[in-house]
């Protein structure tokens, strides 16, 4: 006697691909580099000017762009 029963669907789909509804979640996109984010950045106006991605965050005491009038 042979108990050859397929899988359960959720099975299958996690074995396929990895998710019980057999599709791949959609992530958020940075509309200004096009990569995948977790966060993104507007400026005053509301606009979106970048993510956590393309955006690097600085320590303001150390950009001298910061201090405008002072020589280095």
């Amino acid at each position: 006697m042979s108990y050859d029963l397929p899988d359960h669907p959720v099975i299958q789909n996690m074995e396929r691909t990895g998710y019980p509804d057999g599709k791949e979640p959609t992530f958020p996109i940075c509309p200004v580099c096009g990569e995948e984010c977790e966060e993104i950045f507007r400026d005053k106006d509301l606009n979106i000017v970048g993510c956590d991605i393309c955006i690097k965050q600085s320590d303001a005491w150390e950009e001298p762009e910061c201090f405008p009038g002072k020589e280095y």
